[in-house]
C-alpha cells in the first residue's frame, strides 16, 4: 500500500468519524429548514475534494465545519431564490459560534439534549423525532396526527425555545460544578 492510499484511509477515516458531530452542527445551523441531509451529502462532497488541501494533524472537526457553513450559505441562497422563508444571516452566524467546540464539549451537549428531550411531553417528543430524527416535513407529521402545519412549527418553535433553556441551564450546572 503506497503512502497515497493510507493518507486517502486516514481521510476516509476523520470524515467518518465526525459525521455524527458536522450532521449536528448542519442543523444547529439550519432549525426549521429541510435539506440537512443534502448539506451533509454536499459537505462530504467538497472535503473529498479538497482533501489535499486538509493538512494532516491540524483540527479535522474545524475545517470540516468550515467547509459545512459555506455549504449551509449555498443552500441558504437556493432556498431564498426559491422564495423560501429562511433564518437571518445573522442568526445563523450565532449559532456558527459553536463549530470550534471539541469533541468531549460536544458530547457533554448532546448528553444534556438528550436529558432535555426526556423531559418532553410525549406528543412533543414525538414531534421532535419525527422532524428531526426522521428528517421528515411538518407536513407529513400533519397527515399522521392530524394537526394544522402552522401549528405544529409553532409547537417546534416553542419546543426548540424549551430545549434550548433546558440546556444552557444544564450547562450553567455542570459550569459550578466543575
Amino acid at each position: 500500500m503506497n503512502l497515497n492510499a493510507i493518507q486517502q484511509a486516514e481521510f476516509v477515516g476523520q470524515i467518518t468519524r465526525h459525521q455524527t458531530a458536522l450532521r449536528a452542527y448542519i442543523i444547529s445551523l439550519m432549525p426549521g429548514l429541510d435539506g440537512a441531509s443534502d448539506v451533509l451529502q454536499e459537505t462530504n462532497l467538497v472535503m473529498w475534494e479538497k482533501r489535499g488541501k486538509y493538512q494532516p494533524g491540524t483540527n479535522f472537526r474545524a475545517w470540516a465545519c468550515a467547509i459545512a457553513r459555506y455549504e449551509v450559505k449555498t443552500h441558504r441562497r437556493k432556498m431564498l431564490n426559491r422564495g423560501m422563508t429562511v433564518i437571518d444571516e445573522d442568526l445563523a452566524e450565532q449559532l456558527a459560534e459553536h463549530g470550534d467546540e471539541t469533541s468531549e464539549q460536544l458530547d457533554e451537549r448532546l448528553r444534556i439534549l438528550d436529558k432535555c428531550l426526556g423531559r418532553l411531553e410525549e406528543k412533543e417528543r414525538q414531534l421532535v423525532e419525527h422532524r428531526y430524527l426522521a428528517g421528515s416535513t411538518l407536513e407529513a407529521f400533519s397527515a399522521l396526527c392530524g394537526r394544522p402545519v402552522g401549528s405544529l412549527r409553532v409547537s417546534l418553535f416553542r419546543i426548540r425555545a424549551t430545549l434550548k433553556k433546558c440546556i444552557n441551564s444544564e450547562l450553567a450546572i455542570d459550569r459550578t460544578r466543575s
